[in-house]
């Protein structure tokens, strides 16, 4: 279907200031051919007049040349012919009703602008001339006896159609400066725009050529960017009977279990809520299957204003390298099976040793020594035994109906000793939290680390409150310290398996980095969710949720 014609087209052709020699003239036609029928309605003996005759001639005479030469194609000094020829139509119909009007002189004014608009001064200049000559010099030669009345009034026209004119004329040159501008700013905007292309294409080849997986996702977390590595991780997440999923549809979970992600701990998720992490490790693919582990990493991005824009999340393939600690696990787990045996035994004759009343005072410190440190030895390879049986699954819970609440009030009772010794206020906080399918010495030992290392890091005088109640449909237990705290980054890789915060490393407090991994192992086999929110010198706030079926 041939396109239609616009219907402001014929307007926008009257008005514009350098062609439409056609449209002005029909226009200016038009004008003339209505005030015509306006007279003849109430004189139509002075429209049969000669004169007026003439005037409608000439004007329908100029009309033909502007419908038959093309005009637009003729040097630009014939653009004068047709408006000044209209000018001389205007004269003599001016002169015919000078005695009942002089408003026909207003007609003019069109072919003033039109001369103004396509000549500028130099169709001012022409204007001028013919207003001067075909209407205001005949007038003074009519006038008689010359005085200022009559010379103001044939110089009135005159000096409007140059103030008009170059009124036009300033409006247009304004115009074209302004469309100059604004062409320069397209273009620049333009070469802008091609340059961010170029750069965004650069971009994607680079990141298309990483073997890492990333992901950039703006402040309300639509995908902004994703490289085709990141393509083929994501299509490892996608459910065989959904091929459009959600965030919490994608087949994501713990590595080394079948145990799914919630969707607000999943890696993009966390990311879009404003966390920075490290080494967050997840397993993608369906059910059954071991699947591929990624090691995920985020931070957060901030436009030139310090407002956070959005996030990068970066996925980094990591199944080789954990088979390989599967490996190493099976040999540490190997060789603390059997230490065990030989440290229990050394524990046993050093006890035994100690009961002997002949050794003497130097002797038994001796004694002492080796035997607080064969101990200390023996508690690491019971932790380390007792984490590579957490990781093999060799070990099934066994849920029995339990609180939540009973088991911190266990820990509480079990640690008060300590926290009196090293002066630290141990507050309790226990709200019943209802029964559920819980494995309750698991569950114990994970309530114990978390109250351990709280009474571990916090100093004298300080205090450490264990509370436990329900929140949000969940049984959730919270311990809260008041001790050295830690980074917002020692906080991301804090559950990681052998991690150890600087201020631990450079203070004399014990430990080996396996008791916050193995908790955070025995919550998730309860799909439960462990978090922390800590602030350096301030304290620290472990929270265990678990859902109550």
């Amino acid at each position: 279907m041939a396109d239609r014609p616009h219907p402001t087209a014929p307007l926008a052709a009257v008005v514009a200031p350098a062609s439409g020699t056609r449209p002005k003239q029909l226009y200016f036609a038009g004008l003339v051919l209505g005030y015509t029928l306006l007279v003849a309605i109430s004189a139509l003996e002075m429209v049969l007049q000669p004169q007026f005759l003439a005037a409608l001639g000439l004007i329908a005479v100029t009309t033909a040349l502007a419908l038959t030469v093309r005009w637009d194609s003729r040097p630009l000094a014939w653009a004068a012919l047709i408006p000044v020829l209209d000018i001389a139509g205007v004269a003599l119909l001016r002169d015919h009703m000078r005695e009942v009007s002089m408003s026909p002189s207003l007609l003019a004014l069109i072919p003033v602008m039109w001369l103004s608009g396509r000549l500028r001064r130099t169709g001012v200049l022409i204007s001028l001339l013919a207003v001067t000559l075909a209407i205001s010099v005949p007038s003074l030669v009519r006038g008689g006896e010359l005085d200022s009345m009559i010379l103001a009034h044939a110089l009135l026209l005159p000096l409007t159609v140059l103030q008009i004119g170059l009124l036009t004329v300033g409006a247009l040159d304004l115009l074209d400066r302004r469309s100059e501008r604004l062409q320069e700013i397209v273009a620049e905007r333009e070469t802008v725009i091609d340059e961010i292309d170029a750069s965004a294409q650069l971009l994607q080849s680079i990141l298309d050529t990483v073997d890492v997986g990333i992901v950039v996702v703006d402040a309300e977390g639509h995908d902004l960017l994703m490289n085709a590595r990141q393509r083929r991780i994501h299509a490892l997440a996608i459910p065989p009977d959904n091929p459009d999923p959600n965030e919490a549809e994608l087949l994501l979970r713990y590595p080394g279990t079948a145990l799914p992600i919630p969707a607000e701990e999943r890696p993009v998720r966390r990311a879009v809520l404003q966390e920075s992490f490290s080494n967050y490790l997840v397993a993608m693919g369906p059910l059954g299957e071991d699947g591929t582990a990624f090691s995920a990493s985020a931070r957060q991005i901030l436009d030139r204003n310090g407002e956070r824009a959005g996030a990068v999340v970066v996925f980094s393939d990591v199944t080789s390298y954990l088979e390989m600690v599967r490996s190493q696990e099976q040999f540490v787990a190997s060789v603390s099976h059997e230490l065990r045996t030989p440290l229990t035994s050394v524990i046993g004759y050093l006890e035994l040793t100690q009961d002997d009343l002949d050794l003497s005072k130097e002797t038994a410190g001796y004694l002492q020594v080796a035997h607080r440190n064969a101990e200390q030895l023996l508690v690491i390879v019971e932790d380390l035994l007792q984490d590579q049986v957490s990781r093999s699954g060799a070990e099934k819970l066994v849920l029995r109906p339990a609180r939540l609440s009973d088991i911190a009030a266990h820990s509480v009772e079990s640690f008060a000793l300590r926290a009196e010794e090293a002066g630290i206020d141990l507050i309790s906080e226990l709200q019943p939290t209802p029964e559920m399918p819980l494995d309750a010495a698991r569950m114990q030992q994970a309530v114990d680390n978390l109250l351990s290392n709280a009474v571990k890091y916090t100093r004298r005088g300080g205090t450490v409150t264990v509370a436990t109640g329900m929140v949000e449909g969940h049984a959730e237990l919270r311990v809260t310290d008041t001790g050295i705290g830690m980074t917002a980054q020692e906080q991301t890789n804090l559950f990681a398996d052998f991690y150890r915060t600087e201020t631990a490393r450079n203070s004399d407090i014990p430990g080996h980095g396996i008791g916050l991994s193995l908790t955070r192992r025995i919550v998730v086999s309860h799909n439960g969710q462990i978090s922390v929110r800590s602030q350096p010198g301030i304290g620290s706030t472990f929270r265990i949720r678990l859902a109550v079926e």
